[in-house]
């Protein structure tokens, strides 16, 4: 697990769970950096906290993942089909991105240590890197995934530093202990998340290529010069 300082740890007691610290934080990208520096591992899955994981994790398609980053020297692997990969690779439970896809880095996923290293610039939040980290990986003709089925469910929890209303309903169900002094969204902001999302996965099922010669022709259609 890997943290900022042992403060942000004090309640934390695993006997099982190796934490690593980064030091004080500065931003994210900095932040995983300074862990990975710390890492031995060649192939690590990358998870993060504001993320919880709703149903039971298969070890056995976990170990299948890294197994097939072993074999076929991939570099990342979204664990679900968003956004639809390109094609299908020979092994038919993964999709291939291809150079120049939108989102075809995630900050969560299966990752090459060494080659993430590479993709991570300084001042950079989760959502920076997914977006010019994607970009950067254009120079990278092959090696990005994902699975062709969704490895397992999850909620999201906080969006912009408060919680979802379904989150914190979930966790009081499942007596899950949260941050009483953080704020929960309220309802219309709440409402106004949900049909963002909707409206960004439906965009993302769109082959990426044919979203490009969308936005195209509506610039062409409604941009004067």
């Amino acid at each position: 697990m890997g943290t900022n300082t042992k403060k942000s740890t004090v309640r934390f007691r695993e006997k099982k769970v190796k934490v690593l610290y980064s030091g004080e934080d500065e931003d994210w990208s900095s932040s995983l950096l300074a862990i990975l520096e710390q890492l031995k591992e060649k192939n690590i899955f990358i998870w993060l906290d504001d993320i919880f994981p709703i149903a039971e994790i298969n070890e056995k398609r976990f170990a299948q993942v890294f197994a097939f980053m072993n074999h076929s020297g991939s570099f990342h692997i979204h664990m679900r089909p968003m956004p639809k990969p390109d094609a299908i690779s020979m092994d038919s439970n993964y999709g291939v991105y291809a150079p120049g896809s939108p989102y075809r880095v995630n900050s969560m996923g299966f990752w090459d240590v060494s080659y993430l290293k590479t993709l991570l610039l300084a001042g950079e939040s989760p959502w920076d890197f997914e977006i010019m980290g994607s970009y950067r990986s254009s120079y990278t003709k092959e090696g990005f995934y994902c699975c062709a089925k969704p490895l397992f469910e999850y909620l999201h929890v906080v969006e912009k530093g408060k919680y979802f209303p379904e989150a914190v309903q979930y966790a009081r169900t499942h007596n899950i202990h949260l941050d009483c002094n953080r704020e929960t969204l309220r309802s219309e902001a709440s409402f106004k998340s949900s049909v963002q999302k909707i409206i960004f996965n439906s965009m993302l099922s769109i082959p990426w290529k044919q979203r490009v010669g969308l936005m195209n022709m509506l610039r062409k259609l409604f941009v004067s010069y």
